[in-house]
């Protein structure tokens, strides 16, 4: 298992991945954790639908997945890890 400095290294879709495993088992979790995990994935998916059609919306876009990716990987680290 990877510590919370790797999970942070790794790429978004990657974490998304993981957060989908946690929400497609709740039978392995809290129903709180399940549903966090699929929605952390969801936001995820919408950011990724979302077009960036000039430079400001680009770099709000890559905000916005730097923060998603830390929530991920705070999540999944809190989760996963002892």
């Amino acid at each position: 298992m990877p510590s919370k400095d790797e999970l942070k290294q790794l790429p978004l879709d990657v974490l998304a991945v993981w957060c989908k495993r946690i929400a497609d088992r709740p039978e392995q979790c809290t129903a709180a954790v399940s549903d966090e995990a699929d929605k952390l994935r969801r936001q995820w998916f919408y950011l990724e639908g979302l077009p960036s059609s000039n430079p400001a919306e680009q770099e709000q876009r890559e905000r916005q997945h730097a923060e998603l990716k830390e929530c991920m990987a705070e999540f999944l680290a809190d989760v996963l890890l002892p």
